[in-house]
């Protein structure tokens, strides 16, 4: 790992806690390794393209890492009706790529969302796009869900000897009635399966969150208790 910057922001108001603090420890990697940043996962860090970062709040230690067990999952009722509603749709796996029609969706889901969940306003540029989730020094792969020729919905991941980390995704907002998001993660999920990956890791769970808690529906899940074991939950 060869590491550019590594730094402490000042803290902010909380993007998922309102009424709570932020602070965030980053790591600027350019160069990393994937045994390199699955270590770092191990020990509570996620990251966005070469950026890596975890959450040291003064006050609040709720973000906790979760992961789901690709051996021992099986679907809910839900999750089995999110598969009926969309097994028409084409799922393909790729490299990261942008274009206007990832970033244009990108930009709705997170519109959606700030309407919906109060997410905080951000309007995604191709650049960032880019950095984010296009280069990075770690393996990845875009899961991308289609209706014909109509991009329907993204998931991000990274790859590591033991893990596919689900970095981010996003879908149509006009069919949020299609669990489409549900639709992703379990096509991440099928994806870890046939790579003979042990673990899909869903970043941070924050209790108290809304937005957070459909990571807690895929059973069973282990949650990183503050000592940095790792707690099952069925």
């Amino acid at each position: 790992m060869f590491v550019l910057h590594h730094f402490r922001s000042i803290p902010t108001p909380c993007g998922y806690l309102p009424d709570r603090m932020s602070s965030m420890e980053y790591i600027i990697a350019p160069i990393l390794a994937p045994f390199e940043y699955e270590a770092l996962l191990n020990d509570g860090c996620r990251k966005f393209g070469c950026s890596i970062f975890r959450p040291v709040c003064d006050t609040c230690t709720l973000c906790r890492p979760i992961r789901v067990p690709i051996s021992e999952f099986k679907p809910s009722r839900s999750q089995r009706r999110a598969l009926k509603l969309n097994e028409h749709l084409e799922v393909r796996f790729t490299k990261p790529t942008c274009d206007m029609g990832r970033l244009r969706l990108f930009q709705r889901y997170h519109a959606s969302q700030e309407q919906s969940k109060k997410w905080y306003a951000h309007d995604e540029t191709a650049d960032e796009y880019h950095l984010n989730f296009v280069q990075n020094p770690i393996p990845s792969t875009e899961i991308s869900v289609w209706e014909g020729n109509v991009l329907r919905g993204v998931l991000i991941t990274e790859n590591t000897p033991n893990v596919i980390s689900a970095v981010y995704h996003y879908y149509d907002p006009d069919f949020r009635d299609r669990s489409l998001g549900t639709f992703l993660i379990l096509s991440c999920i099928e994806y870890a399966r046939t790579l003979g990956r042990p673990w899909v890791y869903l970043g941070y769970f924050i209790a108290g969150c809304a937005s957070m808690e459909y990571k807690t529906r895929f059973r069973p899940h282990d949650i990183m208790a503050e000592n940095g074991t790792w707690q099952r939950n069925v």
